[in-house]
């Protein structure tokens, strides 16, 4: 089968978030830093910073999101904001949800690194002719434009010819619809196409579901059950894909 289309997730993938597995302690963390400017810009809390970080927190990243996220659905982060400072007595207009969003956010882009292979992987597959795009998941679904700016940081956006995140979809990865529109955003047959991801239940079940091959980039030799998902092939480094493709 010929693939003319990569679609590459991107924490963890091409970039290296270093928050990773600690989602939950830097969402309550970043919430009470953000206390005194929610206190001087919207008005003042009844709520002490660790009371206020709590509640919101708990409607940014609680049970009710994560049932949503696990149905494969997005619930975008300004709406999660929005809910979660109506929880606490304030009224937020957009612009200063898009204000908080972006000042919530910034953390998380200086944690950013991309790997050591992944200029050199994504320079052959253009130079190979492959049409290559992002499919991710933000962190509580937040805009993708900030998922962009981490792109631009490190030189990577160029590469891209179709950008789909969970921040501006109505959608989560394992969501087969995630991966279709991706397909369709590049006019390329889902059978055309290889997902390249580092989560098994996300990226691989989502790649399965939409009748895409798929790599399951492993770079912490983890075991997968041999009764479970199973990609297409299975890579310690990014370096190996264009040797996959060759053997196709």
């Amino acid at each position: 089968m010929t693939t003319r289309a990569v679609l590459f997730d991107l924490g963890n993938t091409l970039l290296e978030y270093s928050l990773a597995g600690h989602w939950r302690e830097f969402l309550v963390q970043r919430l009470e830093e953000l206390y005194p400017l929610v206190c001087e810009l919207a008005s003042p809390i009844s709520l002490s910073p660790t009371q206020f970080a709590a509640t919101v927190g708990e409607i940014i990243g609680g049970k009710e999101a994560q049932a949503i996220e696990r149905n494969g659905h997005s619930w975008h982060f300004a709406e999660r904001l929005r809910n979660g400072l109506t929880a606490v007595g304030l009224s937020t207009g957009d612009p200063l949800l898009d204000w908080l969003t972006d000042a919530f956010y910034k953390p998380i882009r200086e944690c950013t690194a991309p790997y050591p292979d992944t200029h050199e992987a994504l320079e052959t597959l253009r130079s190979q002719g492959m049409q290559l795009a992002i499919v991710t998941n933000s962190p509580w679904d937040t805009p993708a434009r900030l998922l962009r700016g981490d792109l631009e940081r490190w030189d990577l956006d160029g590469f891209f010819d179709a950008f789909l995140c969970s921040g501006e979809l109505p959608w989560r990865k394992p969501n087969p619809a995630f991966m279709l529109a991706a397909a369709e955003a590049l006019r390329v047959p889902p059978q055309e196409c290889l997902v390249v991801g580092d989560m098994l239940e996300v990226d691989i079940a989502g790649a399965i579901a939409a009748g895409m091959r798929s790599i399951w980039v492993n770079r912490e030799d983890a075991t997968a059950a041999p009764e479970g998902l199973q990609p297409d092939w299975t890579m310690q480094s990014l370096a190996e894909i264009t040797e996959a493709l060759r053997k196709q």
